[in-house]
């Protein structure tokens, strides 16, 4: 089986908290396939050092970790652990103004941050369960 990590990443936006997402180059735009940055997990590596590892490669962004948000299994049968983190002080000037990364790889065509609510519209319906467990870690925004 299949096993990735990575991490959805918050930042507080001009109308409230906003999630980075990215889309797989080359990939529909007809249906949510938007996902946070994730890649698989390598023999023995750590869950959370995948993340953060994934995370880099897939957004030239480092990130601080704030708490574990689970797991989930997509219609694929991969599994997927999802840490929730926020953009580290020393990469917040490779994210633009729009909420666009600077630095992006060439497995993305878009990184970029969504209010909520729109990332809810965007993402694959599995990794919205994310979402769900971060609202209810904050109160429900």
């Amino acid at each position: 089986m299949k096993v990735s990590a990575g991490c959805l990443i918050t930042r507080e936006g001009p109308d409230g908290i906003e999630v980075l997402l990215v889309h797989p180059r080359g990939a529909t735009f007809r249906k949510p396939v938007f996902g946070i940055p994730k890649g698989l997990i390598e023999e023995g590596e750590d869950p959370r050092a995948a993340a953060v590892r994934e995370t880099l490669e897939e957004t030239g962004l480092e990130v601080r970790i704030h708490a574990d948000l689970g797991a989930i299994t997509q219609k694929s049968g991969k599994v997927v652990h999802a840490f929730w983190a926020t953009v580290a002080a020393e990469s917040e000037a490779k994210v633009d103004e729009r909420g666009r990364c600077r630095a992006a790889d060439d497995e993305n065509d878009v990184c970029r941050f969504y209010h909520l609510d729109k990332a809810l519209e965007l993402m694959i319906p599995e990794q919205s369960e994310f979402l769900t467990r971060l609202r209810a870690r904050l109160g429900n925004p």
